[in-house]
């Protein structure tokens, strides 16, 4: 059921599809609400750069019923939930229908694999120092502060909120190893054959804020490692190499 002002909640389909004549020249007013090192944001951010589809990015949460982000706007229309924005605006970005298994492995990555990497990085005091620093809270006496105080009580909460509300949530590695499964059957450098497409921006995005540089956290790193992935994560990132570029002002980072 959409939420009161007509929107749809996590994981609901739109009440209204997107116009089937839209195509990715004609999405001339795109506008992404939330924050730089959220993985769902990244997720989204990493498909609207492969597509090439320019759009402004706004702090926070935006206005309306849905109190999470990402909230996208696209020529006039409000899609909330990661998940619902790759459902419903891939097939437009890259011109294709997706099957019903690139659905269930976006459903893998964004409640799969990208919860059970926020559990990993919350549990841990160096993770979440790490994670500050890719969110650009590293610089003056409040990033200090941020780096050196505020992650002890994330750790202390965010990991036990996760495996309570999700209490069937695998390691990251697990998912990795299933992800790297379904590339090999399909017998190309991508999920989407020689080239990237959705799919491949959906995992990049997820997996990248734990991954990024010198910022890298050592489970993803290793899991990456273990699962075979990382030759795939590596050309996926040079393919998206605008993903972690910052805009807005510290401590506000889109």
């Amino acid at each position: 059921m959409p939420l009161a002002d007509g929107t749809n909640d996590q994981r609901e389909d739109l009440a209204e599809p997107l116009p089937a004549e839209w195509t990715r020249e004609s999405l001339t007013d795109v506008v992404l609400y939330g924050t730089h090192a959220s993985p769902p944001c990244c997720k989204v951010r990493a498909l609207l750069s492969l597509a090439g589809v320019p759009f402004r990015r706004r702090f926070g949460r935006a206005s309306g019923a849905y109190a999470k982000f990402p909230v996208l706007f696209v020529n006039g229309r409000q899609i909330n939930d990661s998940y619902v924005i790759f459902k419903s605006l891939a097939p437009v970005l890259f011109g294709r229908r997706y099957s019903a298994e690139d659905v269930a492995l976006e459903e893998l990555v964004t409640y799969g694999l990208m919860l059970s990497c926020e559990r990993e990085a919350f549990a841990d005091v160096e993770c979440m120092k790490r994670w500050a620093a890719v969110a650009g809270l590293g610089s003056g006496i409040s990033g200090f502060a941020i780096r050196h105080f505020a992650p002890l009580s994330l750790a202390s909460k965010g990991a036990d909120r996760l495996s309570s509300e999700h209490p069937d949530l695998r390691e990251p590695v697990e998912y990795m190893v299933e992800l790297k499964r379904a590339l090999d059957d399909r017998g190309g450098r991508f999920f989407a054959g020689e080239a990237p497409g959705a799919l491949d921006a959906s995992a990049y995005g997820a997996i990248a804020v734990w991954a990024v540089g010198e910022n890298a956290m050592p489970f993803a790193t290793l899991a990456l490692e273990r699962s075979g992935l990382g030759t795939w994560y590596a050309a996926a990132g040079a393919a998206m190499p605008a993903v972690f570029e910052r805009e807005g002002y510290w401590p506000l980072y889109t």
